[in-house]
């Protein structure tokens, strides 16, 4: 099954503020390539929230994405992408 990804403006503001890092900035698009490719792999996990009951999560170093599977839109929504020291406070 062939996914679309789609990023939230938290996603977005965060390359933006990152763009400097090109080195990161590639480690999240090779791992967004992974995440379509099987975004029900072990290692992305899901999360216990209740705001976002549904949502995964994605390592990328001392980062976090946080995204949803939408199954009848074959899309993956990019949600955020968050430092892991933030304990996941908005989720």
């Amino acid at each position: 099954m062939t996914y679309k990804i789609l990023e939230h403006d938290k996603a977005k503001k965060f390359k933006r503020k990152h763009k400097t890092d090109k080195q990161l900035i590639l480690r999240i698009e090779k791992k967004y390539i992974e995440i379509i490719k099987n975004p029900y792999k072990p290692s992305f996990l899901e999360m216990k929230s209740d705001k976002c009951p549904k949502c995964r999560r994605a390592r990328v170093g001392d980062y976090r994405i946080v995204y949803f599977i939408s199954e009848k839109k074959n899309l993956i929504e990019i949600i955020d992408i968050i430092p892991r020291s933030n304990d996941y406070r908005l989720f």
